[in-house]
């Protein structure tokens, strides 16, 4: 997979952000962008944690599993019977 080149993306904050994002670039000796890209990533992890979360309830719901004890019981007897 080839990496894609590097563009330039601009927007506005607040100065007390700017600031802060500022101070933590310096603190930890990384660039503004690292930061950024890191902040997204992990941005676009918890969404995607959150969507699969979103499905295992609907699962859940349907199979009449109301606490999480009930998913482990599932998930153990389902496991047990597969052995």
């Amino acid at each position: 997979m080839s990496k894609s080149q590097p563009a330039t993306v601009s927007f506005s904050v607040d100065t007390e952000l700017r600031d802060d994002l500022d101070r933590l670039a310096k603190e930890q000796k990384r660039s503004k962008s690292d930061l950024f890209r890191e902040m997204y990533n992990y941005y676009q992890f918890k969404s995607s944690l959150r969507r699969v979360q979103e499905q295992g309830v609907l699962i859940a719901e349907r199979l009449g599993l109301e606490t999480d004890d009930d998913v482990y019981a599932y998930l153990n007897n389902h496991r047990a019977a597969k052995a």
